[in-house]
């Protein structure tokens, strides 16, 4: 079956004027009538508002700008590209993350240059063939017509035509998106039956998923991880499922990984910061907020959450690791600083700005230019005159905690309290501020993991109960109640076991935390001196 190249509408995508040429010439050769070429990322979207293009040659590294793969998200995202339009990602780059990254975004093929004219007519000429063969139901797609693209499917799929196994599995998909689980089920076996192919084996996962059974699934893309460490698909099905489990940090060990493996997909470092944020591991999720300010910088998917959650929780490291915050605080001052020029701002969004930029200063150490641009948002407020949204408010109490403004910051807060107790979701977020938990769904948090860790302690699995603890600690870092039953937990475990550095260390920064707010008032006055007592004794017997 020959191509017919010269109905076809492309577009090649270059920054060097000789490649692009050289391309355009090419594809003449074969027959096309209609090429276009553009230098650039903004160019080319451009065309492709203007005109439909059937098949795109687009070269990943174009310079300053959007790259190849930044073109693709856009196009994917705007719907600017048909369901039968053939994107070729051609590049010199031939790296892991680079090709992996691509792939998230689907491209019909990748192509390593140098590019002869025969090797390119070969790829093209597959993918073209396949393109007419399954011209029918693409049109379908394109038409929103879901039964007519999977009655179209199905009969080619029986027909037995070339490009069958690509059409079991856009067929499977939309078996999978129409609830039609039976069905979808079967086109997966049947593909199974004769290679264990990736796709098929997480759409049986998704079958199981869809079902609800999230075990079976999880089981599933587990193996699939493990036999091919570069199935992305499984990994993200595989977060979706710990998700809907709120397996939090089962999900954030997933996102790890996957983002070890293709660093350069915006899309899963965002996810990974938010559900390091959600685990409140500040130094995952500031690090992560941090690539995905750089990766959005050409990118449809750049949002000024990122920006905003990036001096969120660059200002809530540094109570955790100094060093580490003031590396990223350069860049979160640069993205909130940036961040009206990338964005068009409303008013609450300018005063989050300012009040994050505060911190960053208060926290680098420059308190008289924090305090000054807290002031001077301050007397814009007043003459305002509006009434503050929660997520302003909680900002404000931490730059008021940030400058040390310890009375202001509790008369605020417990303005928020009243404001909003009944309110589950806003308490969710103030927790975030507090030592214990007011919502529902945190106080139960803290007291399943506390119960287990009080179990294992007392069926004397220290190790077990460390863990336990040192979890709650993570997600309620004001929590004495915590901190003191991992103290006790790990006393307990060098008085039967002996001593160890490690262990006195993280008695040591559980007990500094607290000791500047003792008094003989505190209703934890009397267990937190016991167990300091005991700490600085078996120190004393290491150091002995």
């Amino acid at each position: 079956m020959s191509v017919n190249y010269k109905g076809l509408q492309a577009l090649v995508i270059d920054d060097f004027d000789s490649f692009r040429m050289t391309v355009v010439k090419m594809l003449e050769e074969f027959g096309c009538k209609h090429v276009d070429s553009m230098m650039t990322g903004a160019q080319a979207i451009k065309a492709c508002r203007a005109k439909s293009y059937d098949l795109v040659l687009c070269d990943y590294n174009l310079g300053p700008g959007q790259n190849g793969q930044q073109i693709l998200e856009e196009l994917r995202v705007k719907g600017l590209l048909k369901p039968a339009a053939q994107f070729f990602i051609v590049s010199a780059e031939s790296s892991k993350s680079i090709v992996l990254a691509a792939y998230d975004n689907e491209p019909s093929a990748y192509l390593t240059k140098p590019i002869t004219a025969k090797s390119l007519k070969q790829r093209l000429d597959r993918q073209l063939r396949q393109r007419e063969e399954m011209l029918p139901l693409y049109q379908a797609i394109e038409a929103g017509d879901v039964n007519a693209a999977i009655t179209e499917g199905t009969s080619m799929v029986r027909r037995g035509v070339r490009s069958a196994p690509a059409c079991q599995k856009l067929l499977g998909n939309l078996l999978l998106e129409s609830n039609q689980l039976e069905d979808a089920e079967a086109i997966f076996k049947q593909v199974l039956e004769v290679r264990p192919l990736e796709w098929a084996q997480v759409g049986m996962a998704r079958v199981k998923k869809a079902r609800g059974d999230l075990a079976t699934a999880d089981v599933w893309l587990q193996k699939i991880i493990a036999d091919s460490p570069f199935c992305m698909q499984a990994y993200d099905e595989l977060i979706d499922s710990y998700q809907r489990q709120g397996k939090t940090q089962e999900e954030q060990e997933v996102l790890e990984a996957a983002v070890g493996i293709s660093p350069m997909s915006i899309l899963r470092q965002t996810s990974l910061a938010k559900a390091a944020s959600s685990n409140n591991d500040m130094a995952v999720a500031a690090k992560s907020y941090s690539r995905s300010v750089r990766l959005g910088q050409h990118s449809v998917h750049d949002e000024l959450e990122n920006h905003l959650q990036l001096g969120r929780t660059t200002a809530a490291l540094f109570s955790e690791d100094e060093q580490l915050a003031s590396d990223i605080s350069r860049e979160a001052l640069r993205a909130l600083e940036t961040a009206a020029k990338r964005f068009e701002l409303t008013a609450a969004q300018k005063h989050q700005t300012t009040l994050l930029e505060s911190q960053m200063h208060a926290y680098r150490g420059d308190k008289r230019r924090a305090s000054d641009m807290l002031m001077e948002l301050q007397n814009t407020l007043k003459e305002d005159e509006g009434e503050l949204c929660l997520e302003v408010q909680l900002d404000l109490v931490a730059t008021l905690q940030a400058l040390d403004l310890k009375d202001k910051a509790e008369q605020q807060l417990g303005a928020l309290i009243e404001e909003y107790k009944d309110d589950q979701q806003a308490l969710e977020k103030i927790d975030a501020l507090m030592d214990e938990p007011l919502s529902e769904l945190n106080r139960r948090r803290v007291s399943k993991i506390n119960g287990e860790g009080i179990a294992h302690y007392q069926a004397k699995r220290y190790q077990d109960a460390v863990l336990c603890f040192k979890r709650a600690k993570q997600l309620f870092p004001r929590n004495l109640g915590v901190h003191l039953n991992l103290v006790q937990t790990l006393v307990s475990e060098m008085t039967e076991f002996g001593r160890t550095e490690a262990s006195l260390e993280l008695c040591g920064d559980s007990m500094k935390r607290f000791e500047a707010i003792m008094n003989v008032n505190h209703k934890q006055f009397k267990r937190f001196r016991q167990l300091q007592e005991m700490v600085r004794k078996l120190d004393r017997e290491l150091k002995d």
